[in-house]
Formats: structure tokens, C-alpha cells, sequence
């Protein structure tokens, strides 16, 4: 996951689906040194742009807020 300025901020460690199985909210695993210290953190759906390239081989998740604010 990356915030605006394309920073890595964490990865996506979890889902949270609804009781009608849509996904609603990502967990991202922010702060920490080589996962000790991380934070989990759910986001809604709607705070994250999920892009994929062209070929769709690499997908990155961006955020609107920075690792400071996540923290």
C-alpha cells in the first residue's frame, strides 16, 4: 500500500467482508521494522485506489492519507 506522494506505507493483511460476502473494509499492516511493531489499521473500500498495469501484472493500492496519520 502507498500513500499519495508513493511511499510505501504497509501491506494489506486482511479483508472484512459483510454478512453478504462483499468486501467492505482492507486491514493494512502500517509501522513496524520487518513486522515487529506493525499496526493494523481497517480501511474503508472507499479510501483506496486499487490500479492495476497494463498487462495486470502488478497491482498497488494507494491511500489518501500518509504513514504519519496511519501511525
Amino acid at each position: 500500500v502507498y500513500d499519495a506522494t508513493d511511499a510505501a506505507v504497509g501491506e494489506i493483511s486482511d479483508l472484512i467482508l459483510s454478512e453478504d460476502g462483499q468486501i467492505t473494509q482492507a486491514v493494512v499492516d502500517v509501522g513496524g521494522f520487518l513486522g515487529i511493531g506493525e499496526k493494523p489499521v481497517a480501511l474503508s473500500l472507499s479510501d483506496l485506489d486499487i490500479l492495476r498495469d497494463e498487462d495486470g501484472s502488478e497491482v498497488r493500492v494507494y491511500l489518501r492519507q500518509t504513514r504519519d496519520q496511519l501511525d
